[in-house]
């Protein structure tokens, strides 16, 4: 469909749906009373829980938008400056339109997540809403410190989707051959995530060894 090709138009149907994802969370999984059940209080008064509950809210929507078109942004100028490099005519707007629908694929995960927990038992602690992603290597490991965990939910089946699925864009805009475009996106793309997954355990291990 010819709608598709605008990248704005993409962007806003992304994050409509990752919104309605937390609202969803936020109303049957993650409310006030699990994180008082879990010991996990949003402030120091018992009258006040819910205002600061509100408040936390307007905070994620505004957090996963920014996010999203940070994340977005950054791997679509990644695969411009490799193309640029490589001598390959692709515009950055296309490759904002690649970025943007490829992203559509980790709504599965949280489709999944969200899922489980709706009709799983109750009664779960807030340590295994966050270690649980589909599909994922932490799935795989024992207890592992907090530190490691996003490492770990990095390395799933879905984040290679979208390395084929970026790869599958970059052949529909340029005159590349689907290896090469799979190429280049490993060679690009790859290290630049390692990068951000070093930065961010270091900064947890740094900032929060308790968790260590």
């Amino acid at each position: 469909m010819k709608i598709w090709s605008n990248y704005l138009f993409n962007f806003m149907v992304l994050c409509l749906l990752s919104c309605l994802l937390i609202w969803l969370t936020d109303k049957y999984i993650l409310t006030s009373e699990f994180f008082i059940r879990n010991g996990q209080y949003l402030s120091g008064k018992p009258d006040q829980e819910l205002v600061v509950y509100n408040l936390l809210q307007k905070w994620i929507y505004a957090s996963a938008i920014t996010y999203l078109a940070v994340r977005i942004i950054a791997v679509a100028l990644i695969l411009y400056t490799a193309l640029y490099l490589s001598e390959v005519s692709v515009s950055f707007p296309q490759l904002l339109r690649i970025t943007t629908l490829s992203e559509f694929v980790f709504l599965l995960p949280a489709t999944i997540k969200f899922l489980h927990f709706y009709y799983s038992d109750p009664v779960f602690t807030l340590e295994e809403w966050q270690r649980y992603y589909a599909l994922s290597a932490l799935m795989l490991v024992g207890n592992i410190p907090a530190d490691w965990h996003y490492a770990l939910q990095t390395i799933n089946l879905f984040e290679v989707a979208y390395w084929f699925l970026l790869a599958a864009g970059i052949q529909k805009e340029t005159q590349l051959s689907y290896d090469s475009s799979l190429k280049i996106v490993i060679r690009v793309y790859l290290p630049a995530l390692l990068i951000w997954i070093a930065l961010l355990t270091f900064s947890s291990i740094i900032y929060f060894p308790a968790t260590s």
